[in-house]
């Protein structure tokens, strides 16, 4: 993935665990340092040709740190047992 997927990729993925209980509760059940699960919930989620893969996942993760943080704030309002963090944590990590 280039940049410019890696941020659209990281918006759509945010947008949609907002709007899909579903997909929510799926995500929920994946542990976070799983990368292999968490880019296939991804690809699945969002039609992606490919998985995001390891890294894939961490530039999407960088990209929600740097710009998404009052998006993850609303997710977390609407969401109470969402991780508290953002970016990398709340992409790929369990709460600790």
């Amino acid at each position: 993935m280039n940049d410019l997927q890696h941020r659209s990729t990281a918006v759509a993925f945010l947008h949609a665990l907002q709007n899909s209980p579903e997909l929510y509760n799926e995500w929920m059940a994946i542990k976070k340092d799983d990368d292999k699960a968490i880019g296939a919930l991804v690809q699945r989620t969002l039609g992606l040709a490919q998985a995001p893969d390891h890294d894939d996942l961490h530039a999407m993760a960088s990209y929600i740190d740097s710009h998404l943080q009052s998006q993850v704030a609303s997710f977390q309002q609407s969401n109470p047992n969402a991780p508290r963090h953002v970016g990398l944590v709340f992409l790929m990590q369990q709460n600790l």
